[in-house]
C-alpha cells in the first residue's frame, strides 16, 4: 500500500490536532456522565482519524489488470535550467510547477500510452525511457529540483537534440506506433550559443507541441536548499534577476518539428490538442503485466459519511454534539 496525500501532512496534522483539542475541550465542559463523554470522545477520534486517512489517499497496487492501450509513444523533453523556477506561472507558481501540472494532465488524458521523459540543463538525461507506467514517469518529475546557480552555466536549447534523436528513433522502429513530442521550455538562451536546427528530428515525429512557459514581463527565480530560499541576483546589477519567455526560439523549434506552438498559462490550454491526439490513436484492450495503483479512500469516505449523518441526527434530535 502507498499514499498520495491531497494536503501535505504538515498542514493536515496541525489542523486536525487543533480540531481534536477544541472538540475535547467542548466535551469536558459538558455535564454529561462519564460514559457519555467517553462515547463522544471516541466518535470525534474516529471522525478525525478517518478524515486523516482519507487525506492520505491510500492506494493499493494491482497487477495484471486489463487496461486500454493506445498506439502512442509520448516523449516529454523538459528544460530544467534555473530559469524554469521563475515565479510567473499562474497564481505566482513557478514555471516548473506548471510543467508538472501540464504533464500530469497529458498523461491522464492519454492513459494507456507509453511515456518517456528527458530533462536538460548543462546536459541531457533520460529520467524515464518509454513505459506504460505513467506513475513512474510522474515520480521521475518529482526528482527534478532547481539547480545550484554555481552549477548553472547558462541556457542552451541545443543540449537535448542527440538524446531526443535516440528515443525518437527507438520509437519509430516500433510497428504501427505514433510518436508525439512535447518540448517544454521558456525559450531562453543565455550561454551565447545559436539555436540549432531540429529539422532532422521531424521525420520521427507524428505530432505533439512545443510548450512555452513564462511571460513577456518575466519572473524572479528562487534558489532553495535545506537552509534558505533566496532570489537569484543579476551579477551585473546586483538586483534580482528576471527571466523572460522567448517565444521566437520556441516557435522556430515547433516549425522545425512541424508541430504546434502553445503558450501555456494553465494546464487546460493544451487539452484540445491532446484530445485530437487521443482521437487519432487506435485502442485495444489487453491484459497487461504492469503495476496499477487503485484508490481505496472511498471505502473510508463511506464510513465518514455515515458518522457525520449520525452526528447531524444527534444535533437535531438531542441538541448536542
Amino acid at each position: 500500500m502507498m499514499t498520495n496525500p491531497v494536503l501535505p501532512n504538515y498542514i493536515s496534522i496541525p489542523v486536525l490536532s487543533l480540531l481534536l483539542i477544541l472538540a475535547t475541550w467542548s466535551i469536558l465542559l459538558r455535564r454529561d456522565r462519564l460514559w457519555q463523554k467517553l462515547l463522544s470522545g471516541f466518535r470525534v477520534l474516529l471522525i478525525l482519524g478517518l478524515a486523516f486517512m482519507i487525506n492520505l489517499r491510500p492506494q493499493v497496487k494491482r497487477y495484471n489488470t486489463e487496461i486500454e492501450l493506445k498506439n502512442i509513444d509520448a516523449l516529454f523533453v523538459v528544460d530544467t535550467t534555473i530559469s524554469m523556477w521563475a515565479d510567473d506561472y499562474a497564481k505566482n507558481k513557478t514555471r516548473m510547477d506548471g510543467v508538472q501540472e501540464t504533464c500530469d494532465s497529458i498523461m491522464d488524458q492519454l492513459a494507456g500510452s507509453n511515456f518517456a521523459l528527458i530533462r536538460f540543463d548543462n546536459r541531457a538525461q533520460i529520467l524515464a525511457p518509454f513505459t506504460q507506467d505513467s506513475r513512474s514517469v510522474s515520480d521521475a518529475f518529482s526528482t527534478i529540483v532547481n539547480p545550484d546557480p554555481y552549477y548553472a552555466k547558462g541556457s542552451s536549447l541545443n543540449v537535448p537534440i542527440d538524446t531526443m534523436e535516440e528515443l525518437l528513433i527507438s520509437s519509430s522502429k516500433k510497428e504501427e506506433r505514433k510518436t508525439v513530442i512535447f518540448f517544454i521550455s521558456d525559450g531562453e538562451i543565455t550561454d551565447g550559443s545559436q539555436l540549432a536546427s531540429f529539422k532532422e528530428l521531424e521525420q520521427y515525429v507524428d505530432g505533439g507541441a512545443v510548450l512555452g512557459f513564462g511571460t513577456e514581463d518575466g519572473g524572479k527565480m528562487k534558489v532553495t536548499n535545506s537552509y534558505s530560499s533566496k532570489n537569484v541576483t543579476d551579477p551585473e546589477t546586483g538586483k534580482d534577476a528576471i527571466s523572460k519567455l522567448d517565444e521566437e526560439n520556441l516557435k522556430k523549434i515547433a516549425d522545425d518539428l512541424q508541430v504546434d506552438y502553445i503558450h501555456v498559462r494553465e494546464a487546460g490550454d493544451i487539452s484540445y490538442l491532446v484530445e485530437t491526439i487521443k482521437n487519432g490513436s487506435s485502442i485495444r484492450m489487453e491484459e497487461a503485466e504492469m503495476i496499477h495503483y487503485e484508490d481505496i479512500y472511498y471505502y473510508l469516505a463511506m464510513g465518514l459519511a455515515a458518522l457525520l449523518i449520525w452526528e447531524l441526527i444527534s444535533i437535531f434530535v438531542q441538541r448536542k454534539l
